[in-house]
């Protein structure tokens, strides 16, 4: 494949879990930049969930007046006196449904793995939405600076990482976070953002699976790899 291809196709993903994390932290006067950034990656992707971004597009008042976003995000994703949709993927993986349980252990071994750390002012917890999208983020870039220093096997080990990534975590509460989003939410633009994201990483995961299989990578190889990457 076309290494310049490959950079453009990549810098796209990468740039679309930037945009989506973007999109769930407490909305600003930048809320319309991100989102033409998310368009134009989901574009470049071919990918359907690109629609319903086109639908949050066209809302001018709540993308320039983000009153209506802050208030709507805070009762969904903050509280104080209840949840709706809890953003934390301990909450929909642990049976117990509760925060910083075994898997937030595991998100914060797997950053600390490829050498992340959450930053100083990040005030949630690790397998918040937004810091487990922006750690997606972070392992595509990770792959392009393989994709650039012809380094095959970082970029095999990022992509690895990336799917088992997705499939123990993301992927295996978005759906059910996504569900809540869309049941409880009176301003359409998280119903669209949730249906987005939904959308997106299930088609991203079946991206993965394809560039790992065509890499010669099947499930055994890759869960030896992942161990592998972090013992």
């Amino acid at each position: 494949m076309d290494t310049h291809f490959m950079i453009s196709r990549e810098t796209a993903r990468q740039q679309a879990y930037q945009s989506l994390a973007g999109c769930f932290q407490v909305p600003d006067n930048n809320i319309a930049r991100i989102m033409d950034q998310l368009s134009d990656s989901l574009e470049t992707l071919s990918s359907r969930a690109g629609e319903p971004v086109t639908k949050m597009r066209t809302n001018e008042a709540v993308l320039t007046d983000t009153h209506l976003l802050k208030a709507e995000f805070s009762r969904l994703f903050i509280g104080p006196y209840t949840l709706p949709a809890p953003p934390y993927g301990s909450v929909y993986i642990e049976k117990m449904r509760k925060t910083m349980g075994e898997s937030t252990i595991d998100v914060l071994k797997r950053y600390q793995a490829v050498g992340v750390d959450l930053a100083d002012n990040f005030r949630e917890v690790p397998d918040h939405v937004s810091a487990e999208l922006e750690f997606m983020f972070l392992l595509i870039y990770k792959e392009i600076e393989g994709i650039r220093s012809d380094d095959p096997e970082m970029v095999h080990q990022m992509l690895v990482h990336q799917i088992s990534f997705l499939q123990d975590h993301l992927n295996s509460w978005i759906p059910e976070f996504a569900g809540l989003v869309m049941e409880h939410a009176s301003e359409p633009f998280y119903c669209l953002l949730a249906d987005t994201a939904k959308i997106f990483m299930a088609e991203d995961h079946a991206y993965l699976e394809a560039v790992l299989a065509s890499a010669g990578l099947d499930k055994e190889n890759r869960l030896a790899a992942n161990l592998d990457v972090e013992g």
